[in-house]
């Protein structure tokens, strides 16, 4: 019997057509990527949207009830566990806790003792409770972390719009004509009387009430963002080197690199181009690194408290941290 050959070749790839096929993958991956990246990113972004969204609505609720907004920082004095002898550096509540019940933690907000210091039990326990509104997805802050003032702090990615300006003065109401320093919508417990809606001359629309942080602004500054309060200096007149409020002195996302001495004192986020703000009518507004702004408070070296006017020198920024300027808001 003559056995036939079979005219068949054998099925395969060549190593070139293997290559080709994983380059044409890699390609494929490569372009995908970013989309991907982005789609997720768009997602954080959101979520960063309702977490403000949510925190606005329990300031509306807390006004509904007090007919006021919360005050920004009730300092409790002396150090963190109280000590009266050392008074830099104390401690008090944020805003964050005064909305607890109205982010559904009332019991949270049972438990603890404002009469107290934060540090003190019960507490200094209670502080260490993460809350997730207060956490933008793309930040990249632990949810605990130990300042010294605070053992393993819940941290925030929000904090509240005090001033157009940075400050430190020790001086009452009555000596700072010009509010430079506290004339936004959060103040402190000893500066004057809390906010309410009918303070907010300028619209509410065009108010910033909760601004965005990230916790790495820069290679060695870390931001202080609290949910419940903690560290402060009671000489700020914005509570500028506590952990719940905020300033317009320099502009978003602002770094040492680019001429900013104090970073951890600026809003930012790690969302591309800028970062979110929550505003006094609720809602939410993405803004631009590049809002216009102003770094220097006044023109010349007059004495700011001498300066009853100079809020005409303000940029778009600083306006929209001022609740009553009465100067004109665009392009934001």
């Amino acid at each position: 019997m003559v056995r036939r050959r079979s005219c068949r070749k054998s099925v395969g790839f060549t190593l070139v057509e293997l290559l080709v096929v994983i380059a044409i993958i890699g390609i494929l991956v490569a372009l995908l990527l970013p989309a991907v990246q982005a789609a997720r990113e768009a997602a954080r972004r959101s979520q960063c949207f309702n977490n403000l969204k949510q925190l606005a609505l329990a300031m509306h609720n807390y006004h509904d009830v007090y007919k006021c907004f919360p005050i920004g920082h009730i300092y409790r004095g002396g150090d963190h566990d109280g000590n009266p002898t050392n008074n830099f550096g104390g401690t008090g509540f944020g805003w964050g806790y005064a909305i607890l019940p109205y982010i559904e933690q009332n019991s949270l907000y049972q438990q603890f003792d404002s009469k107290l210091p934060v540090g003190r039990a019960p507490n200094v326990s209670l502080m260490r409770t993460p809350q997730p509104v207060f956490s933008c997805p793309s930040d990249t802050k632990p949810a605990q972390f130990n300042d010294g003032a605070i053992p393993n702090s819940a941290t925030s990615s929000y904090q509240g719009c005090a001033s157009s300006y940075d400050g430190f003065a020790t001086a009452t109401p009555t000596q700072v004509p010009n509010l430079l320093w506290r004339n936004g919508v959060f103040d402190r417990d000893n500066r004057g009387a809390p906010t309410r809606m009918s303070d907010i001359t300028d619209g509410t629309s065009n108010q910033f009430l909760i601004a965005e942080i990230k916790w790495k602004m820069d290679a060695n500054e870390r931001n202080r963002g609290r949910v419940y309060g903690g560290s402060d200096n009671p000489n700020y007149c914005s509570g500028a080197t506590n952990c719940v409020l905020i300033n317009g002195q320099w502009t978003i996302n602002w770094t040492a690199r680019q001429g900013n001495p104090q970073p951890h004192r600026t809003a930012g986020s790690e969302h591309p181009g800028g970062a979110n703000f929550a505003l006094a009518d609720g809602s939410v507004r993405f803004i631009s690194n590049t809002i216009q702004h102003t770094a220097t408070p006044w023109i010349d070296n007059a004495n700011a408290f001498d300066r009853p006017n100079n809020g005409a020198n303000y940029g778009i920024y600083q306006r929209l941290f001022s609740i009553a300027d009465g100067l004109p808001v665009s392009g934001f």
